[in-house]
């Protein structure tokens, strides 16, 4: 059975438009979240910031060390000080801009998946 041109198509959209999102959340990763750059994203892409928090976590390959920019070797005092400094920058009190509620969800996630992974308390 031959293949409709517009499925092969589509499915070649979807791919491409999946290796812009990967290489968008790498670049956005490592500059420690820019709540701004992720924001305008999210707006350009015509999504309402508020319905992502549904997703937090269901991605395959969720890496809580990626998300807070750490080392998996990296030493408790690292990931508490890391932590610390991410909800400064992306709690809705200090942030300075609405829509950071995705990415402060995606840190408190990463951070208690580290915290239950090590039996800290």
């Amino acid at each position: 059975m031959q293949e409709n041109p517009l499925t092969r198509i589509s499915y070649r959209w979807l791919e491409v438009f999946q290796e812009e999102i990967q290489r968008w959340m790498n670049s956005l990763l490592k500059d420690a979240f820019n709540p701004a750059s992720f924001a305008d994203f999210i707006r350009r892409m015509g999504l309402d910031i508020s319905q992502l928090s549904s997703f937090i976590g269901q991605q395959p390959g969720f890496d809580p060390y990626r998300i807070l920019g750490l080392d998996r070797s990296a030493s408790e005092e690292e990931i508490k000080k890391r932590y610390r400094d991410l909800l400064r920058k992306l709690h809705p009190d200090t942030a300075g801009l609405e829509g950071t509620d995705f990415l402060l969800q995606m840190v408190l996630m990463a951070y208690e998946t580290i915290k239950r992974d090590r039996g800290w308390n």
